[in-house]
């Protein structure tokens, strides 16, 4: 492997791939595309912009020439770049179709226009849809039941039209709920962090019994390093993470490293217009590739807390009433709150 593009590489995600790529494959020189959006951050890339392999290109993935200029001598594509929050594609669905499907088609197109050896597209659990009790496998039918997930399904479909028509190399990961550090406050975990940091009220939506796997950065780097350097092309993979709660004993958990009260910390609210109850997903085929999850929620909670303790001002002016300082970029900070697993 010479020659690596990631996409959405200034993000939370992408950014830890970015470094996990750095260590495992030295030789590689990285590509980074971001368009540096709310919750992209150029310092995310300090170690790997430091290690001299990493270069950052501040652009659109929609932008298809630029892509196919780009993508000349790639041999692999990780495609991590999306608008992943929920309560936003409830709220204005466009940016989804403009990100998370027309971005990956144009990437598609620019790949196969120069032959890319391998096309890493990270999708999500939630293309499935929500169940109680059933473990989805990874041939199971999609259904989604969210705007966001419905635009990633439809990405997922056009990978698949252009591995069966162009004769391109992909594999697809599902992942389930991804945290860690500089993961930006708007999902489950770290506003949680942030709201009990602050003082502030956690808005829970409906009675909190929505259930989540959570797949701590570190292992989902791990699952990728794996598909990349043993994952067989045309195929879908589940990654699961090591511990599955619900939103209330999230909550819990968080009040417990924190000093609070559930009282204290949260209070329920409004349900959004469908909550998937649960994403319960079987991986025994990345399992046989020798992965797995390490890391749970709760032993990772006390450095992460920390983590965030220390860098409050990367999100909040503290001069004001705790804005968000995306905000300064053009987001409404009203769009900030919310009390959604992802």
């Amino acid at each position: 492997m010479q020659r690596v593009c990631i996409t959405g590489g200034a993000g939370f995600v992408a950014s830890h791939l970015a470094d996990s790529f750095c260590s495992q494959f030295p030789l590689a020189e990285i590509i980074v595309v971001d368009k540096i959006g709310y919750a992209s951050r150029r310092d995310h890339l300090a170690a790997a912009l430091g290690s001299g392999q990493v270069r950052l290109i501040e652009a659109s993935i929609c932008d298809l020439p630029l892509m196919r200029s780009l993508l000349k001598g790639v041999d692999l594509v990780v495609h991590a770049a999306a608008e992943s929050h929920v309560d936003n594609s409830y709220r204005n669905v466009l940016p989804f179709l403009e990100s998370n499907i027309a971005g990956t088609v144009a990437l598609l197109q620019a790949a196969i226009d120069n032959n890319v050896g391998l096309f890493l597209h990270l999708s999500t659990d939630e293309v499935y849809g929500g169940a109680d009790d059933h473990l989805f496998l990874d041939n199971d039918a999609l259904a989604p039941t969210n705007p966001y997930a419905a635009s990633k399904a439809s990405a997922e479909m056009f990978v698949h039209c252009y591995s069966k028509s162009y004769m391109l190399p992909t594999i697809i990961s599902r992942a389930n709920n991804i945290f860690g550090p500089r993961q930006y406050p708007e999902k489950l975990v770290p506003k949680l962090i942030c709201d009990a940091l602050r003082g502030e009220k956690f808005k829970i939506h409906g009675n909190g019994s929505a259930r989540r796997s959570f797949l701590h950065v570190r292992d989902f780097c791990g699952a990728v390093v794996t598909l990349v350097t043993k994952g067989e092309h045309g195929q879908v993979y589940n990654v699961p993470g090591a511990c599955e709660h619900s939103v209330m004993e999230v909550v819990e958990l968080v009040g417990r490293h924190t000093g609070r009260s559930c009282e204290q910390l949260a209070e329920r609210g409004l349900d959004r217009p469908f909550n998937d109850s649960r994403y319960g997903v079987v991986a025994d085929k990345l399992l046989a590739l020798g992965w797995h999850p390490e890391s749970t929620l709760e032993a990772e909670l006390p450095g992460l807390i920390d983590w965030y303790a220390e860098n409050l001002h990367l999100y909040f002016d503290a001069v004001s009433d705790g804005a968000v300082l995306a905000a300064e970029r053009g987001r409404p900070t009203t769009k900030y709150v919310t009390g959604l697993p992802r």
